[in-house]
């Protein structure tokens, strides 16, 4: 009987799907018949508007000259002047005009503009071999003509518009005289198309335009894809052209909107109603497998979950565990089946949490609204150790209905993990706030997240002026700025920046940030940490200047020297320009230290330091390489020429009396020079020639000036 019965619903089914398929495929075909029939009617009505728009454009070209026209008939002629103002003045109003030409009896005598068009004078358009056809039908028909298109000479096409002109005798109708002569106008084509519309570049159509000289279907194509008027799916319009008519054919360049999506609509409607009674009868037929995977899909579930999870009877006593059990406790679920669940605890758990266990299970029986039992435990597994336990529990009602077959459903979630992690995080917490180093965290977005105490002590900023913002105006996270950028080759950077206090300060800070990435590698945090390093940039400032220059005078000593001498000698290698070495020794300076004693001979030598120091040029150096011997490297010099005179206006200097508190001292010095490349290309070879050339000058000259030059 259910097997008849799950056939004829089968066969009802499929019937009234078949039936349904075929209604909805004939009202789609209908649908897509109006849908057609309305584009069409929509397009053409946007072909009509292209159309007004050029019969307009040309209209209002070919209109713009009948004024002229009326006043060579009215007065029988014009003269050059006037021609001249009234031509200006149309063609101030109509960029279509290239130009106006007036032709007494068929020959051309005056153009406007001029400039140009100076080869069209005296041009006899009746007998010219081209523009003579449109002349003669002009005459014949005694009517304005419109030929062309043509192309222009001076480039590009144009449609000429000739107007015949007969004169007006006086009382007699309007033109009614002789034949005067004619008017003709080149109206420029590729503008007019411009003008109309036909040239935008968001048209949508591909249009072709026949009948030269206005002769519709008999005249030549000459304008787009002559194949679009053999195109039964074009649209076609007459287009008015004076008492002539162009053809348009168009084609639009998309179909009908949503025409291919409402046929797909339509035949997957009707496959759709097919396919869903096959899908009812497959899902009935599969119902009941269905409901066998679901039930596997459960038990396996619960053997696989982490956490351990039971169901006891009315009276507390566990009917189910599943294995988490076993790899929580290293017991087997099935020696704790039948006993009250409050056995697997600590003994001095039990008590306290049977009593609230009995009591919820009471209150959810009698249906006072209690649905969740909590409750936090200990157990302890085989091994002795001691695991944290929240029991999460609601009450449950067996599938009778009957009050006496509930019990408790829950979860048993292991927190000792959790704990421990939980301490961890405190602790991290206590380093984050005592930790002396400045410590910035900013979320994936690259926005300030959190900072500790220590970043306020180093940048003046408290905390909630840059918490949610990205650094954006506050002093000193510029350099934040700098070091996410580097961080996006790689997860990790370190450097010296430099910081801004709150109150304007800058200060050195040695920086380190690093990306954390969630587990799919998104950057979900970065962690920056810097400290103030002022005074570990102090003493290496300190040990630097003390390595590059003498304790006493402040003046460079030999190593920077060597330094100086080697820019400066790449600099002369490379302009061709040379340099010189002074060498100096004070005369008499032994004296002084033996006199005044050791303190003022070094007040002595820092003043000949600072009168050596302000004489030479900002790229020359002065070094001190003895007791009271100087060195002045010269960057640039001419020659031996330039050294001496500068020498010489250093040793005035050291010649002139020495006013100091500590009395009034005359020194004077002996100098000797050496020059680069000529007495050597290193500073030893330079500073030995100058040494030579100095005890040569000390030994060997008695006045004032003891200069010698290297030999």
């Amino acid at each position: 009987m259910r097997i008849g019965s799950r056939a004829v619903m089968s066969a009802a089914l499929a019937l009234v799907g078949v039936a349904a398929a075929v209604f909805v495929v004939i009202a789609g075909e209908m649908f897509e018949a109006r849908l057609q029939e309305r584009w069409r009617a929509e397009r053409l009505s946007e072909l009509a508007g292209l159309r007004a728009r050029l019969e307009g454009e040309l209209n209002g070209a070919t209109n713009l000259t009948a004024g002229l026209v009326s006043y060579v008939a009215a007065r029988g002629g014009i003269s050059q002047q006037d021609f001249d103002l009234i031509a200006r003045e149309l063609l101030a109003d109509q960029s279509l005009l290239r130009n106006i030409t007036l032709a007494p009896d068929n020959v051309i005598s005056m153009v406007y503009p001029m400039a140009g068009n100076e080869a069209a004078v005296g041009l006899d358009l009746l007998h010219h071999p081209v523009q003579g056809a449109a002349t003669r039908r002009m005459l014949a028909d005694g009517r304005a003509v419109l030929a062309g298109p043509v192309a222009l000479v001076q480039g590009g096409r144009a449609l000429i518009h000739r107007v015949p002109i007969h004169l007006t005798p006086p009382g007699a109708a309007p033109r009614s005289g002789r034949y005067w002569g004619l008017m003709s106008t080149p109206i420029d084509f590729d503008r007019l198309l411009v003008r109309s519309g036909l040239h935008e570049a968001e048209l949508r159509y591909q249009i072709a335009l026949r009948g030269v000289d206005g002769l519709g279907s008999g005249g030549a194509v000459f304008w787009g894809d002559g194949a679009l008027f053999d195109d039964p799916a074009a649209f076609k319009l007459d287009v008015r052209v004076l008492d002539g008519e162009w053809d348009m054919a168009a084609m639009p360049l998309d179909g009908v909107p949503g025409l291919a999506a409402a046929v797909w609509r339509v035949r997957a409607a009707g496959a759709g109603v097919a396919l869903f009674v096959l899908l009812l009868l497959w899902r009935f037929n599969r119902v009941a497998a269905r409901l066998e995977d679901s039930e596997q899909l459960h038990r396996e579930l619960a053997e696989q979950i982490h956490d351990v999870l039971f169901r006891t009877d009315a009276a507390g006593r566990l009917s189910y565990l599943n294995p988490a059990w076993q790899r929580l406790s290293g017991r087997a679920a099935d020696e704790s089946l039948g006993r009250h669940w409050t056995e697997l605890l600590l003994a001095e758990d039990r008590v306290l949490a049977a009593a609230r266990c009995e009591r919820f299970l009471a209150a959810a029986a009698a249906g006072s609204g209690a649905v969740l039992f909590d409750e936090r435990v200990r157990i302890a597994d085989d091994a002795g150790r001691i695991h944290h336990l929240v029991v999460r529990a609601a009450f449950h009602r067996g599938v009778g209905g009957g009050g006496g077959d509930g019990g408790l459903v829950g979860v048993m979630a292991d927190l000792t993990e959790r704990q421990a992690l939980a301490a961890q995080l405190a602790l991290a917490a206590r380093v984050f706030e005592r930790s002396g180093e400045g410590i910035v965290v900013f979320d994936g977005e690259g926005r300030i997240a959190s900072v500790n105490p220590a970043f306020t002590r180093l940048t003046g900023y408290p905390a909630e002026e840059v918490l949610g913002t990205g650094g954006e105006g506050v002093g000193g996270m510029e350099l934040f700025a700098q070091v996410r950028q580097a961080l996006g080759a790689r997860d990790h950077w370190q450097g010296e920046l430099e910081a801004r206090h709150r109150g304007g300060g800058r200060f050195p800070v040695a920086l380190s940030a690093t990306l954390v990435r969630g587990e799919h590698g998104q950057a979900e945090h970065c962690i920056a940490i810097f400290s103030d390093i002022s005074e570990r940039r102090a003493q290496e400032a300190s040990v630097r200047h003390l390595a590059l220059h003498d304790g006493l005078t402040g003046l460079a000593n030999r190593i920077q020297l060597s330094g100086r001498f080697d820019q400066a000698a790449s600099l002369a290698e490379w302009d061709g320009r040379g340099m010189a070495l002074l060498y100096f020794d004070l005369d008499a300076f032994k004296p002084v230290n033996d006199t005044h004693g050791h303190a003022v001979g070094d007040e002595v030598l820092r003043a000949v330091a600072s009168r050596l120091r302000e004489l030479v040029r900002q790229s020359d150096t002065v070094a001190r390489v003895g007791g009271d011997e100087f060195v002045v490297l010269l960057a640039q010099v001419g020659g031996a020429g330039d050294a001496l005179e500068a020498a010489g206006k250093l040793m005035d200097a050291l010649n002139a009396p020495l006013l100091l508190d500590s009395g009034v001292f005359n020194l004077g010095a002996s100098v000797g020079v050496s020059l680069y490349p000529q007495h050597g290309r290193t500073l030893d070879e330079l500073l030995r020639a100058a040494d030579r050339a100095m005890y040569h000058a000390k030994r060997g000259s008695h006045g004032l000036r003891r200069i010698a030059v290297a030999a």
